[in-house]
């Protein structure tokens, strides 16, 4: 039997599809420049089959402001089922606003396994 894995997910995944075994986790990596105020946010309830166990970043290699991070989002599976991960790019201090930047990722699980689409919006 395989070992569970990690499987990484990044921009580049935008419109893609990645097929996850059962007990596989996710790790979310997304660009971002919190140096300006602008960060990746999960929206609240979001996606009730995984569970958010750890957000992180990337420290900038280069000195300056406006250099960007990677935001780094791990989630698990809770239980079997389909649903969307749903982040919005704003800053924390403002209001949402309909033509902000917004990325949706979809997924189902089984119990069997995990296959994972995913659709950029």
């Amino acid at each position: 039997m395989a070992s569970a894995e990690t499987k990484v997910i990044t921009d580049a995944d935008k419109g893609g599809e990645v097929r996850l075994k059962a007990g596989d986790k996710i790790e979310l990596r997304l660009k971002s420049n919190p140096s300006t105020g602008y960060m990746w946010y999960v929206r609240p309830n979001s996606t009730p089959v995984l569970k958010l166990v750890r957000q992180s970043q990337t420290e900038t290699t280069e000195p300056g402001v406006g250099r960007p991070v990677v935001q780094v989002f791990n989630f698990e599976p809770r239980r079997s089922g389909d649903g969307a991960i749903r982040l919005h790019y704003v800053r924390s201090w403002e209001k949402p606003t309909p033509d902000e930047e917004r990325s949706k990722f979809m997924y189902w699980l089984s119990k069997d396994a995990l296959n994972r689409r995913l659709k950029q919006t």
